[in-house]
């Protein structure tokens, strides 16, 4: 799977890269010094956007990202991404 990974990590990042304003942290889960998964913390209008990104990701289109992928909402109370 880590082959596979790295052929298509530069698509992944371009992609996420194309979307301004969509993306405001993501990268790898850890469980210790190894890579578990991936998290996501976006910007979109409802949870359809969200898996409509999600779907279009090289690594879904490619089979790295399974069909375990959890959607939540998130209302900001601190931080640098609070709404204006």
């Amino acid at each position: 799977m880590l082959d596979r990974r790295l052929e298509h990590r530069q698509r992944h990042i371009d992609y996420w890269n194309g979307r301004a304003g969509v993306v405001k942290v993501a990268g790898a889960v850890l469980a210790g010094d190894s890579p578990k998964g991936s998290a996501f913390l976006l910007e979109a209008e409802n949870e359809a956007a969200v898996r409509a990104l999600l779907a279009a990701d090289p690594f879904t289109t490619e089979g790295i990202f399974g069909d375990d992928v959890r959607i939540e909402a998130v209302r900001p109370g601190i931080g640098e991404w609070m709404p204006a």
